[in-house]
């Protein structure tokens, strides 16, 4: 396994010192993101697929590491803009409120009991994949335990029915999750993103703990990680990285969790939005006129201040979109 420094681990016992107490977290602990490159040549329908081809391709992109790939899922659409974000001046949108900032994550259900070591993310492709104002922006990888027994709402569209919300008119496009907790384990915090080539599109990340925030998992369990920004910053898609995913809420399947084709039964994608749903919406092309009504609208797109911030629950439902039927491309590496 590879080792840090010295220097860099008494670095990383300075800043957690400097930062004081916080959920999960000790002067022993921390987190390092580091960027591992994209994958050599793989065909985009196996990339999209997670085919035989594309785990050989991250295989070789992981090096060494990929033999302590404990869980993930390989397969990735080519498309869309679903985005970890926290703007200190969002965007309007004109169906009637501020871009909502936004931490993403992943259920995951272990085989075999592990100590996570580190988690390995891909960029997406869409436009929004690498923000201006992302490198060098603190980040941190929160935990939790789920339980309970997750069930789809499908928000009373069946089948045949067209969706309430979403980005089409789908019937899956507006289903939830009910049925589970998510109980808080930790934050690990002091990792920055780093720089990437380009426009960072479909790139590798490695998001190391150190310490105490090498947190053991269960077999047979359930948990989840979100990642996200520590602070907001920059205008609209300039404190923004997208995340690489399969997503099956298009397809002609009935409202079921774990219906053919999904990448990783193991669990589905999670989401935490501003102050939570659902947002106040005064739709129009401009922010509301009304100073104070505009201020309030913002305020809701905005994450709490403080520990706050880490306090408000995942869940699978956003607006306009919805994370039921989706998981991240992610592997997570044992110590």
């Amino acid at each position: 396994m590879l080792r840090r420094s010295l220097c860099a681990s008494l670095a990383l016992l300075v800043a957690a010192a400097a930062a004081g107490s916080s959920i999960g977290s000790s002067a022993v602990a921390g987190l390092t993101v580091s960027h591992l490159g994209g994958l050599e040549k793989v065909p985009v329908n196996a990339d999209a697929r997670g085919t035989k081809a594309k785990r050989a391709g991250v295989e070789r992109l992981l090096a060494a590491d990929a033999e302590r790939v404990v869980a993930g899922q390989y397969a990735a659409n080519q498309s869309g803009n679903t985005s970890v974000r926290n703007a200190a001046d969002p965007k309007w949108k004109d169906s009637g409120y501020f871009r909502r900032s936004r931490d993403l994550g992943q259920v995951f259900t272990p085989e075999e009991t592990f100590t996570l070591d580190a988690i390995v993310l891909r960029t997406g492709n869409g436009y929004l994949a690498y923000g201006s104002k992302t490198a060098g922006a603190g980040v941190f990888v929160q935990f939790y335990e789920v339980t309970g027994t997750p069930v789809v709402d499908d928000n009373d569209t069946p089948v045949g029915a067209d969706s309430t919300h979403g980005f089409s008119k789908h019937h899956r496009t507006d289903d939830k999750l009910r049925g589970v907790t998510y109980r808080p384990l930790g934050v690990a915090r002091g990792g920055l993103f780093p720089e990437l080539p380009g426009e960072g599109k479909l790139q590798y990340l490695k998001w190391d703990l150190t310490g105490e925030d090498e947190r053991t998992f269960e077999a047979g369990k359930r948990y989840a990680f979100l990642v996200g920004f520590e602070e907001p910053g920059g205008g609209p898609g300039e404190r923004n990285f997208t995340l690489a995913n399969k997503n099956l809420a298009a397809a002609d399947a009935p409202p079921e969790l774990n219906s053919g084709g999904d990448g990783y039964a193991g669990g589905w994608g999670l989401r935490r939005e501003g102050k939570g749903r659902p947002p106040e919406l005064i739709p129009g092309p401009n922010p509301p006129a009304d100073p104070a009504v505009a201020d309030r609208l913002r305020n809701q797109s905005a994450f709490p201040t403080g520990e706050a911030r880490y306090a408000g629950p995942p869940t699978t439902d956003g607006y306009p979109d919805v994370d039921t039927y989706r998981d991240l491309e992610f592997y997570l590496l044992a110590r």
